[in-house]
């Protein structure tokens, strides 16, 4: 792995890296049963990653990250061929996160996350589709340790596959969720 971190300036900083994980005696879920695990051989993932955190202006801070992952089966089982697609593993993937302070006590946040298509399982015959989901929040601070929280995630409630077991047993996204806290700092 091969990393630089650039401070932009004061309180925001850009990091980028590039990196190759060889992993051997891999193993993953059984396409077909859930129950049984499956040796998968040996991996290889060739990658690249930039984020951006900080301070943008003095009201805007945000936090940002890229990543590209190419993972493959590098060693033949007899659940997974070499060149086989690791299941789980987007080629692309985004989110960014904005925090904008309105008022003095009232901060506004919004979000994006972005996911490519990826496959379920091990043997790339189920893909779950790509997606974007977009989250708001708003925050007002009551006194200088309690805060007043409100999230409302998926905002377009829109229907989205973040992860599987295996080919039959994929877990869909939440729906439109709004969550309500009071945040105390102690």
């Amino acid at each position: 792995e091969a990393g630089v971190k650039w401070d932009v300036r004061r309180y925001l900083s850009l990091s980028t890296a590039v990196y190759r994980l060889d992993r051997d005696n891999t193993r993953s879920r059984d396409p077909n049963d859930p129950t049984r695990i499956v040796q998968t051989g040996s991996q290889r993932t060739n990658g690249y990653e930039m984020s951006l955190n900080g301070s943008v202006t003095r009201k805007w801070t945000v936090a940002a990250g890229y990543a590209y992952q190419d993972a493959f089966i590098t060693s033949a089982t007899t659940a997974a061929l070499p060149g086989t697609e690791v299941a789980l593993v987007p080629n692309h993937s985004l989110s960014i996160w904005n925090n904008y302070q309105l008022l003095p006590r009232l901060s506004l946040g919004l979000g994006l996350i972005h996911q490519e298509e990826m496959f379920a399982a091990i043997d790339n015959t189920v893909t779950l589709p790509g997606f974007t989901r977009a989250d708001i929040a708003a925050y007002y601070t009551l006194t200088e340790h309690m805060r007043l929280q409100a999230n409302v995630e998926n905002l377009f409630d829109r229907t989205y596959f973040p992860t599987a077991h295996n080919n039959n047993s994929i877990s869909p996204g939440f729906p439109r969720a709004v969550r309500l806290g009071l945040v105390a700092r102690f």
